[in-house]
């Protein structure tokens, strides 16, 4: 397994353990869109920073992520619909039972913020 998986593994794990009050649950990134490969769908993200946010009421801050990776490769199911240099919040999704996070299996909705 690469050195990036692992590192990104483990942060989305601390995450699920440590959280915050906000409209929504879940680990968030937040970054610029830096390359789009519009065949394959994945997009690569230079990482602001990444959050993330469990049980609400349990805290009125989401929890930042400290030395999470600055750069991640998600693949999207549109491409098309985003541009380099565009500013977007990543949700992390894992649909799936097993307590393991693998980024094969792992979906991303993304949204475009100002």
């Amino acid at each position: 397994m690469s050195k990036n998986k692992l590192f990104f593994i483990e942060a989305i794990f601390l995450c699920t353990l440590m959280g915050c009050s906000q409209a929504e649950e879940g680990t968030f990134m937040q970054g610029d869109i830096t390359g789009i490969n519009k065949e394959s769908g994945d997009m690569e993200v230079d990482v602001d920073a990444w959050t993330t946010v469990s049980e609400k009421g349990s805290s009125t801050e989401p929890y930042e992520i400290d030395d999470a990776p600055t750069s991640q490769t998600i693949r999207v199911s549109n491409p098309e619909d985003y541009e380099e240099g565009e500013k977007v919040q990543v949700k992390v999704i894992k649909n799936y039972e097993e307590d393991v996070w693998d980024l094969d299996r792992l979906t991303f909705e993304v949204e475009e913020v100002d």
